[in-house]
């Protein structure tokens, strides 16, 4: 007999393909995911930015809960109430009234119960517990206040006045 090779011998090698280990997108997929970076680097930027346009809000409460309550604490909560309306609108109309116009407005901003504000900071004598009232009215007054209170109810009232 011949030498007639084995089959196993004239088999030739299996070329298995080269393996993927990296995970091709689609271009889309690509643009989707740079909008999404690029939509949540402005939602970052943006809630930055509130964050830092709130701070002297945050500022304004911490120095209300410092606010020892003496005879002068009604005058210095009014002023914190002044400063933070002028940090926020330096313009408003508000900044001006005379003090029941004053305490009007405040009261029409907030529904927390407000003291006789010339009783508190003209007449001598010590109102511990309407202090106390106008502190927490002041501080519900700043956790609502958004930074943008509106002028043309002022302005109506400044000009019947």
């Amino acid at each position: 007999m011949a030498d007639t090779p084995s089959p196993l011998e004239q088999l030739a090698d299996i070329s298995e393909p080269e393996l993927i280990l990296n995970f091709a997108l689609a271009p889309i997929w690509w643009l989707l995911i740079a909008l999404l970076l690029i939509g949540l680097l402005f939602l970052a930027v943006y809630c930055y930015q509130r964050w830092r346009y709130f701070a002297a809000k945050r500022e304004a409460l911490t120095l209300l809960d410092n606010i020892s309550n003496d005879a002068l604490a009604a005058a210095s909560i009014n002023q914190l109430l002044k400063r933070v309306t002028q940090h926020y609108q330096p313009h408003h109309p508000a900044l001006s009234l005379s003090i029941t116009q004053w305490q009007h407005w405040l009261s029409t901003e907030c529904n927390q119960p407000l003291p006789d504000l010339s009783l508190l900071l003209y007449q001598q004598g010590h109102h511990a517990e309407a202090v106390t009232q106008f502190q927490q009215f002041a501080k519900a007054w700043l956790i609502k206040y958004r930074g943008a209170a509106p002028t043309s109810a002022v302005i109506s009232e400044v000009s019947h006045a």
